[in-house]
């Protein structure tokens, strides 16, 4: 083998390996996402005080929901990813100024669904495209929706989603 070759299989083989470590560690960040089945309903949030110096407030969830996030911190978000207790990883999505939540896994095949913008959440493995109104398949091998949860805010500003699915 001369060295033009070998350094081509030297790349080549680096490469998949990069891309089987990287397949590894998001199966096993699903399989502990999976393994977290108990819901808080009092989540720590933390505030700042006058002083500058961080404190801990108790927030409590409504009946079914979970707290995700105090909405200050989506300002000017579209969208953002977040950690279902049940679903695991999970996208929130802004439409019109109302938050809608959805499972971020594709229900094709295990890969990680993204928004960009407009009315559709893209499967960029295998092309499937869902609703942005309810999760319902636009296109693409996708057999079923995806999982819609129920999202609330309070007069305070924190964001909850419902801990099981709404379709």
């Amino acid at each position: 083998m001369n060295r033009r070759e070998f350094i081509k299989r030297f790349v080549v083989s680096g490469f998949l390996l990069g891309t089987t470590v990287a397949a590894g560690y998001e199966m096993l960040l699903r399989s502990a996402a999976g393994q977290q089945q108990s819901v808080s309903v009092i989540q720590q949030t933390p505030t700042q005080t006058g002083s500058g110096s961080l404190s801990t407030t108790q927030v409590q969830a409504p009946a079914g929901y979970v707290f995700v996030t105090a909405t200050g911190n989506l300002a000017g978000k579209t969208s953002a990813y977040f950690q279902h207790p049940s679903a695991g990883l999970s996208l929130l999505i802004s439409l019109g100024g109302q938050w809608k939540a959805f499972s971020a896994t594709c229900t094709h095949q295990p890969c990680t669904v993204q928004y960009g913008s407009g009315a559709s959440i893209r499967c960029p493995c295998h092309g499937a495209t869902f609703s942005t109104s309810n999760g319902s398949v636009l296109g693409g091998p996708a057999p079923r929706p995806l999982p819609e949860y129920g999202v609330q805010t309070d007069s305070g500003g924190n964001l909850f989603v419902s801990t099981s699915a709404i379709n």
